[in-house]
C-alpha cells in the first residue's frame, strides 16, 4: 500500500489488519517506532521470565552460593553505532566505533544465580557522515558536503563526524552459572557532558586543506536512556544498547538515534 506521499507503508505490508490509518510518511515512521519499542519491551520481559525459570532449575540442582562477589569491578565495551532515522540525503558510515568505560558493584540476591548491579561510566560515540552540522534560525540540520568548492574545483575530505560523550548510570539484573555462562539485562541513563563536530578535508571555498572542530552545539538532547543487554561466557560478552531518546531535541534537529552492538570485557 502506498501512503499519500507515495512512500511504501511497511507496517501495512506486514500486518494490514492492525494498521489503523491511511498514513502519511511521517505517521508511518512514528507508528513503526512505537511498534519497535513495544516489541523490544516484550522481548525483554520474555528474557526475564526465562531467566527466572532457569534459576529455579539451576537452584534445584544446587550451586556454590558464591557466584557473585559483593564488590566493585571495572568493565570496557567496544561497539559500533548504527545511526537510525537519518535524513534521506545524508549517509552515515557503516562503521562508527565507540567505547564505554564503567565501574559497577554487584549486590548478590541471596544464594541465587542472580545479582543486581549498578554503577557509573562514560559512553563515547562517533558518528561519521557525508555532511556537516549546521544551525539556522535556531534549528540544527545536516548539510551534505558538496562535490565542488565555490570556485568549481573538486572537493575531497577525510572525515566529518559528530562526537558525543555521556556520563552514564547503568543498572542491571545479572544471571550467572557455575560454568561461566552469563547474561545481563538492564537500563542505562546518561547525561551529555561533551558534544562536538570535526571536519578534516578541503575548504569549501578555496579548496585548501583545513581542520575544523566546533564544540558549542545547540539543540542537543541533554539526557539519553534505553535498555542494554549482555550475553557471553566468563569475561567476554556480546553487548547491545538501544537508545529510546534522540540525539537532538524534538523539532530542533534531526531525530537520529543510535543502536550500539559490540563486545564487552567485564569480570562479574
Amino acid at each position: 500500500m502506498a501512503a499519500d506521499c507515495g512512500h511504501f507503508c511497511y507496517f501495512y505490508y506486514l500486518c494490514p489488519q492492525t494498521c489503523p490509518f491511511d498514513c502519511g510518511y511521517l505517521n508511518i515512521r512514528l507508528h513503526y517506532s512505537k511498534h519497535l519499542t513495544l516489541s523490544l519491551m516484550k522481548k525483554l520481559l520474555l528474557i526475564v521470565t526465562c531467566l527466572m525459570m532457569l534459576n529455579t532449575i539451576v537452584s534445584a540442582q544446587g550451586n556454590s552460593g558464591d557466584l557473585f562477589k559483593d564488590k566493585i569491578a571495572m568493565g570496557v565495551d567496544v561497539f559500533n553505532d548504527m545511526v537510525m532515522d537519518a535524513p534521506a540525503d545524508i549517509k552515515f558510515r557503516g562503521f562508527n566505533p565507540g567505547a564505554n568505560i564503567y565501574a559497577m558493584r554487584n549486590f548478590p540476591l541471596g544464594k541465587s544465580n542472580f545479582a543486581f548491579a549498578a554503577g557509573l561510566g562514560l559512553g563515547m560515540h562517533n558518528m561519521f557522515s557525508n555532511s556537516t552540522l549546521q544551525d539556522t534560525s535556531g534549528v540544527s540540520f545536516f548539510s551534505k558536503i558538496p562535490d565542488k568548492t565555490t570556485g568549481g574545483s573538486d572537493l575531497s575530505y577525510k572525515k566529518s563526524k559528530l562526537s558525543l560523550t555521556y556520563l552514564d548510570v547503568p543498572a542491571e539484573l545479572r544471571f550467572k552459572t557455575e560454568s561461566g555462562f552469563r547474561i545481563a539485562i538492564g537500563i542505562k541513563v546518561g547525561y551529555l557532558i561533551n558534544a562536538h563536530t570535526k571536519y578534516k578535508g578541503d575548504d569549501f571555498e578555496d579548496g585548501s586543506k583545513t581542520k575544523i572542530k566546533i564544540s558549542s552545539l545547540p539543540n542537543m538532547q541533554s539526557w539519553r536512556f534505553g535498555p542494554n543487554m549482555q550475553i557471553g561466557y566468563k569475561w567476554v560478552n556480546l553487548t547491545a544498547f538501544y537508545s529510546l531518546s534522540k540525539v537532538f531535541e524534538e523539532n530542533l534537529g534531526p531525530q537520529i538515534y543510535p543502536i550500539s552492538l559490540g563486545l564487552s570485557l567485564r569480570p562479574f
